[in-house]
């Protein structure tokens, strides 16, 4: 009998063994997917954006009579705020929204635009070191990339960001809203 209890104890502990080893070879995992609720986008001209950086403007806008561009020599509209920075300083989203794009383009060098609601967006321009991405949404006063080295289209006007706002496409005044 006894050589029967020590047969029986190891047959129990090979069977809890591989009662155990099942249970860790598969294990129950219950997966949440968790859905945070993004805010719908909503801006009207009642609105106040914030300033970006810290800095005077260069070139003011002006879509009804002709600015002068120093680095360009000459006469032209101007559909954004040309604001003096220095370079790496910090750029600030000027309203909630949603990354739209980031682009490289040889005026205004790494542009992002925000979609920040009801047909408004904010263009940013004269960036590096970009710290959002495509699709983010992002707080204002968040940073969204740092002040570069101007494009050659404003050397003479030496480090800055172009901002500029637009309305279902078209260009409006940011001073208006800042």
């Amino acid at each position: 009998t006894e050589d029967n209890n020590e047969e029986t104890t190891e047959l129990t502990q090979e069977a809890n063994t591989d009662t155990i080893q099942a249970e860790i070879e598969t294990p129950d995992v219950i997966e949440y997917e968790a859905s945070v609720p993004v805010p719908e986008l909503v801006f009207s001209s009642a609105d106040v954006l914030t300033w970006p950086i810290d800095g005077n403007v260069l070139i003011s806008f002006s879509m009804d009579r002709t600015v002068y561009f120093s680095t360009l020599d000459q006469y032209k509209y101007n559909p954004a705020l040309i604001i003096a920075g220095e370079v790496g300083g910090e750029v600030q989203a000027a309203a909630v929204g949603k990354v739209k794009s980031i682009e490289t383009t040889a005026q205004t060098g790494t542009t992002i635009t925000m979609d920040i609601g009801s047909g408004y967006e904010v263009v940013y321009g004269q960036l590096k070191e970009v710290c959002v991405e495509k699709g983010q949404h992002v707080s204002q006063g968040e940073c969204i990339g740092y002040v570069s080295e101007p494009t050659k289209y404003y050397n003479v006007e030496g480090p800055n960001l172009y901002f500029q706002v637009l309305k279902d496409g078209d260009p409006v005044n940011p001073l208006e809203y800042l």
